[in-house]
Formats: C-alpha cells, sequence, structure tokens
C-alpha cells in the first residue's frame, strides 16, 4: 500500500513538474501546429518543400548532390527525413545544410539530419555560437533549447555556396538574431528566369529591442535590416513559416492548376517581398515605440 502511495505522489509530481514547464514554455502550444505533417512537393526548378505544416524546410537538388535550407522543430527531424525520401532522394545525398537563424524552431532538428546524412553545416558567425550551443540568450526562445550542432563552415555577407552549378549567396540580415541570414539564388523556368529569396525573418518575434543586455544593437541592426531589404528584389519569396508567404493557398492553387496548360506558377509573385517588408517594419516600429512608451517615467 505505501508503495502505491508512493508511486502516486511520484506521477502526481511529475505531472506537476511537466505542467509548469508547459507554463513556462511560451511555444509549447504553438509547436504542436507547427509540427503537423506535410506533404512534400515541388515549388519550381529544381526547389521542393520538405517541411511541415509550420516550419518550412526547403530542398534542393543538384547533379552532385542535395542542398537543405532550415530543419525545423526537433520533434520534426523524422518527418524531414521521410519528405526526403517520399520524393525520391537519398537522406545521404544532402551534402550541404543551411540555416536561416538559430531559433528551436528553425535549427532543431539539423543535428539529426547533419548526422544522419553527413552533411556540411553552413551558418554565419554571429549565430554559429547558438547553433553550437543549441540555446539563444535572449528573446522567448531562451525557454526552448534544441540539440547543438557543429558549424563545418560560416559565411559573412555576400560569401557564395556552390554545388552542382547552384550559386547561393548569404546576405546577412540581422535583428531577429544576430546572424539572421537570408538566401538568394537565381533561377530559370522555361525561357523565365527568377530570383528566389530563402528569406530569415523580420519579425519582432517577442525580442527586447531596448537594454538587451544580450544583444545591445538589436533595435539598430533590425533598422538597418530593414533598408537593406528595400534594395532587394525577389519574385519567389520562401520564408521560415508558412503563414509568411501564403503557403496554404499557394498550394491549394496550385493543385487546383494541375494539368492547366500555361497556368501560373502561384510561387511567382514580384510584388509579395516587398509588400511582406512594408508590414514588418510597421510593425516593428509600433513595437519598438510600445516598449519605449512602457520605460518612459
Amino acid at each position: 500500500m505505501k508503495n502505491t502511495t508512493a508511486i502516486c505522489v511520484l506521477a502526481l509530481s511529475l505531472a506537476l513538474v511537466g505542467t509548469a514547464s508547459a507554463a513556462e514554455d511560451p511555444f509549447a502550444r504553438a509547436r504542436i501546429g507547427w509540427n503537423q505533417p506535410m506533404a512534400p512537393f515541388h515549388i519550381i526548378g529544381n526547389i521542393f518543400y520538405v517541411g511541415t505544416a509550420g516550419t518550412s524546410a526547403f530542398l534542393i537538388s543538384t547533379p552532385q548532390g542535395l542542398i537543405l535550407t532550415d530543419g525545423g522543430l526537433p520533434e520534426s527531424a523524422e518527418q524531414i527525413e521521410a519528405n526526403i525520401r517520399a520524393l525520391g532522394f537519398d537522406i545521404r545525398n544532402v551534402k550541404i545544410m543551411l540555416n536561416s537563424h538559430a531559433h528551436f524552431d528553425h535549427a532543431g532538428a539539423l543535428a539529426k539530419i547533419k548526422r544522419d546524412s553527413g552533411a556540411r553545416m553552413i551558418a554565419s558567425e554571429a549565430d554559429k555560437p547558438f547553433l553550437e550551443k543549441g540555446l539563444i540568450s535572449f528573446g522567448p526562445s531562451v525557454a526552448d533549447p534544441f540539440p547543438p550542432v557543429t558549424v563545418d563552415r560560416t559565411v559573412k555577407d555576400g560569401d557564395t555556396v556552390v554545388l552542382g552549378g547552384v550559386t547561393l549567396t548569404a546576405h546577412l540580415t540581422p535583428g531577429h538574431t544576430p546572424g539572421c541570414t537570408s538566401w538568394t539564388m537565381p533561377i530559370a523556368e522555361g525561357n523565365e528566369n527568377h530570383n528566389v529569396i530563402f528569406f530569415c525573418s523580420i519579425t519582432g518575434g517577442g525580442n527586447p529591442l531596448l537594454d538587451n543586455k544580450a544583444y545591445p544593437a538589436i533595435a539598430r541592426d533590425y533598422k538597418a535590416t530593414f533598408a537593406k531589404l528595400k534594395t532587394m528584389d525577389a519574385d519567389i519569396f520562401l520564408a521560415p513559416h508558412g503563414e509568411q508567404f501564403g503557403l496554404a493557398k499557394k498550394l491549394a492553387a496550385m493543385k487546383a492548376n494541375v494539368g492547366a496548360a500555361g497556368a501560373p506558377n502561384p510561387f511567382i509573385d514580384s510584388n509579395e517581398f516587398h509588400s511582406f517588408m512594408m508590414l514588418q517594419e510597421k510593425q516593428f516600429d509600433d513595437t519598438l515605440a510600445r516598449q519605449q512608451a512602457a520605460v518612459k517615467p
């Protein structure tokens, strides 16, 4: 009887600990939705979507192997690998892995995928310490550590990654994280040339913009990044979360157009990128103003 009582007390204690942990994690509910399964599909040219319903991962095929951009949540690793296999690719043919930024929902699965594929991990110098520690040092994401991943090569602004005739260019767009990196690549589809951006992020993300001791330059970096993004152009906008680039709507349109000769690819939109940036800049300005007002005597 005593043993039974002890077991019940232990079980109740563990349940309470679990409840407390979930309450402390601001993303506890969101990550469940983010990790819902999603079938992989072809976007355009040699680019495929292999992520989950809520966090993006993109696969680029080349004659010399595969490039994977981002890795979703820690619990997304098996889904991403299964999606790669479902498209007919071998996980061991992933030669290069890129990261947009060192948050658990975009870097969480990288360690396992790197281990299973043997790929080289490439990321920015500024985000390397967070990736190799498995935790960022500020903002709400401090509640969500992820498996550390070794970075094999770091990139600076303007550096390129080349594989099998495909060239991706790193554009440092800090703010969301100190080493937030957006990647661009040209692509040809039929007689048309396009510019693809695998965007990092420019959302506030709950980040403290004032008196951020872990990242003192955060507000200045955000503003500089907005100015930089206004000079960039892309007609294929791919982002780390599906809702940021209308993934569900575009996929539905693509499915509806199957078999329709000459139907436009819904992922091609020359206005979307700058429209999204304008909205994000307005949200940033509002957030900064609120935080400034909160500290005024």
